[in-house]
């Protein structure tokens, strides 16, 4: 098992432009005991490129990050610049799928409603879904989406209702419904 400054090496090496990088360039420093420790357990290869030794992780040392994301790291001011590189990558990443932050580390999965309602109505707004159709399409937990429905009520053009017309409801849509402030809601619309 490599040593926290190993494993904070390692860490460095993964979030590399390419996920890996000349050694000069690796924040913290990496002596060649270090280097050679990470190499010998098959955690990153070292290819000598010119005057420069390059650093990459292996597969395996994908794995062991994985696998080991709660390792303890040293105490230093080099582990802040390991930090600022993962969460540069992290925001690439986010950014480039249009993903919220929330959505990776919530323990709720964060609920996109407007997406779930085109993907029903077939892209279409200002339509009546059922929340049957709006619950198949969104693929929550029921808790997640009946607090994300209750959040957004009268914003953001959402809006909920329940029925005039009882024979229209199905057991589905009574099984759907949302007790909103003590009245049963079976559809919800967004105008805009």
């Amino acid at each position: 098992m490599p040593n926290g400054m190993q494993i904070l090496i390692l860490w460095a090496i993964l979030a590399g432009p390419e996920n890996g990088l000349p050694q000069r360039n690796v924040r913290p420093v990496v002596s060649a005991t270090d280097r050679d420790a990470l190499v010998v357990a098959g955690l990153i290869r070292a290819q000598r490129r010119g005057r420069d030794v390059w650093l990459e992780a292996t597969e395996k040392g994908w794995a062991f990050a994985q696998d080991h994301l709660d390792a303890p790291l040293p105490e230093r001011a080099a582990a802040a610049s390991v930090l600022q590189a993962w969460l540069t990558r992290l925001k690439t990443y986010l950014d480039a799928r249009n993903l919220p932050l929330a959505d990776l580390l919530s323990a709720r999965p964060c609920v996109d409603l407007r997406a779930a309602y085109l993907a029903a109505t077939g892209g279409a707004l200002n339509q009546r879904l059922r929340l049957a159709a709006l619950r198949a399409a969104c693929r929550v937990d029921r808790g997640a989406l009946d607090a994300a429905l209750t959040a957004a009520h009268g914003r953001d053009g959402l809006h909920l209702s329940g029925s005039d017309n009882p024979p229209e409801l199905t057991p589905e849509d009574h099984a759907a419904a949302l007790d909103y402030k003590g009245e049963r809601m079976h559809f919800v619309w967004i105008v805009q």
